[in-house]
């Protein structure tokens, strides 16, 4: 049966659509890829033994630089530290001419305050960088034995997603461009930034009778997102 000249168009027209969806579709996928959360992770520990006192942190808490984390110090150690504090503060503010004898008890409640400030130093840690606690290795009055971890956190500085993608798409990445990150417990899609794109394709991509070349991607978080993210978690990367 002949068909008529608007029926022959219409059926080019509708091929045509066809064909620009397709397309379209491709380019779509080639914009997302699955990735994976990396990090170095900080592990914190006190270089004497003793059983512990405190832990104020848990696992997934975040922490800014400086938090108190735990401590192996006990009660008369930190009692010891501020009735020395304490003594020495009341004579340095007390009216008066200061004697020989004031000024000799001075330096040696410094020196007492020193060495129990120290003391508790070594017992004891706080966050050095702001991160995510990923691990406590320990639980309130454990025996740690000298020098071994008891909790770890991983600096959101050095939190990083990678992936890979074909070359088509690695020509045309490079440093500072924004992407989304997206994950199955996050509330709304992270803001990153690609802070490496490798010149080589990575060793895995070369095996197999039908190999496709892949480059490896890195990107970085928005810092403030950053803290959502925990190491090993599947990512959405989307170009």
């Amino acid at each position: 049966m002949r068909q008529s000249p608007s029926a022959a168009r219409v059926r080019r027209l509708v091929a045509m659509l066809l064909l620009v969806a397709a397309a379209g579709c491709a380019r779509e996928e080639l914009r997302s890829f699955r990735g994976v959360t990396e990090g170095e992770v900080i592990s914190l520990a006190a270089p004497v033994a003793g059983n512990l006192s405190s832990l104020d942190v848990k696992r997934g808490a975040t922490v800014t630089e400086g938090t108190k984390l735990f401590s192996q110090a006990d009660a008369g150690e930190i009692s010891a530290h501020a009735d020395a504090a304490n003594r020495l503060d009341q004579i340095e503010h007390a009216g008066g001419k200061r004697t020989a004898a004031g000024t000799d008890e001075i330096e040696t409640l410094k020196a007492e305050v020193a060495q129990t400030e120290w003391r508790l130093m070594l017992k004891s840690a706080s966050a050095p960088v702001s991160g995510v606690v990923t691990e406590t290795l320990y639980a309130k009055g454990d025996w740690v034995p000298a020098g071994a971890p008891v909790l770890s956190i991983l600096p959101v500085d050095k939190i990083k997603v990678s992936f890979e993608v074909p070359l088509a798409v690695a020509a045309h990445l490079q440093n500072g461009r924004s992407v989304t990150l997206v994950c199955a417990p996050c509330d709304k899609p992270i803001q990153a930034a690609i802070i490496y794109v490798s010149p080589f394709a990575t060793t895995q991509s070369a095996v197999g009778d039908a190999p496709e070349l892949r480059y490896r991607v890195e990107v970085r978080p928005n810092p403030k997102q950053a803290v959502l993210l925990k190491p090993g978690q599947s990512i959405t990367v989307n170009l």
